[in-house]
């Protein structure tokens, strides 16, 4: 599933490709993955590309033709398990999400649900394997309505330990459920909380109320650090069949020092680590080094 680091990383990939280009064709070819009218983008354009939480956000432009100017702002994008977004021109096929052939095949392909064309005839793909993703044609109120459902981004910089501290002071859940819910801080994917607890010498199973304020300290600047070295690496790719495809994969995955490590040495104290179910997700951690 791609997390916040592939997320932001696919959004500096594309800003510089697609910004300022007339939309001239959209093509819907699986209804389910886009909400609204596809055809009020014609003529539109995206003037930036930022990213919340880890859905992307295409800003769009007025058009030029008033009497055809809808009222629309925001193209949402949200890959959730196996999304993609590839751009492809004459010369260059960029993007990420979820690794699969499409990232090296001919498009569209039978996962592709949405083509957007430009004007310079260049395509933008969205391919979603199983439909879980979606596009989102968006008015100002309706983006900060889904917005509202999320926390601050872990790498938002006027995000404070104050407010971890206090949004979790009175909840005995897990610390590694905690951070990965999404209502307190977006961002903290699966591979990240296991990654960040590690680095704070964290328990995963510990209360998130039981932590002490220079505990939380650490774990806050460990998230913001694995956060911000996967964003530089490119994000996470797993796939041994597309890790090295230019373009699209990330180099996080070298760099794991408890995830997917199961029963292996810990780089710290050599003992194993162990994996363990926690929420429902597969959770890693070296017994010695975190309490």
């Amino acid at each position: 599933m791609p997390e916040l680091p592939e997320v932001e990383t696919i959004k500096n990939r594309l800003v510089n490709l697609v910004v300022g280009k007339p939309i001239v064709n959209i093509q819907v070819l699986r209804d389910k993955s886009f909400r609204g009218d596809p055809d009020k983008l014609i003529g539109l354009q995206f003037i930036k590309v930022t990213r919340r939480a880890k859905i992307i956000n295409f800003h769009l432009a007025q058009n030029i033709d008033q009497s055809k100017n809808f009222g629309l702002s925001n193209l949402l994008i949200h890959l959730k398990m196996t999304g993609q977004l590839i751009y492809v021109d004459e010369n260059t096929k960029v993007g990420g999400g979820h690794p699969t052939a499409d990232w090296v095949n001919d498009l569209p392909s039978k996962h592709t649900r949405v083509i957007i064309q430009f004007v310079d005839k260049s395509n933008l793909f969205f391919n979603d394997m199983r439909v879980f993703g979606w596009v989102w044609l968006m008015d100002k109120d309706l983006v900060e309505q889904e917005f509202s459902k999320y926390g601050p981004d872990i790498n938002d910089p006027s995000l404070g330990l104050a407010y971890l501290i206090a949004s979790l002071k009175n909840r005995r859940i897990p610390i590694k459920q905690a951070i990965m819910d999404n209502k307190v801080i977006a961002g903290v994917g699966n591979i990240y909380a296991s990654e960040a607890l590690f680095v704070a010498g964290v328990h995963p199973q510990r209360p998130a109320n039981s932590l002490r304020e220079e505990e939380m300290s650490k774990l806050f600047i460990a998230m913001q650090k694995v956060i911000d070295r996967s964003i530089k690496l490119g994000g996470t790719t797993f796939d041994g069949k597309y890790v090295g495809v230019d373009g699209f994969a990330g180099g996080f995955q070298n760099e794991l020092q408890v995830y997917g490590q199961n029963n292996k040495q810990c780089p710290n104290c050599g003992s194993l680590i162990k994996r363990i179910k926690l929420g429902g997700r597969g959770t890693f951690f070296c017994e010695r080094c975190q309490s």
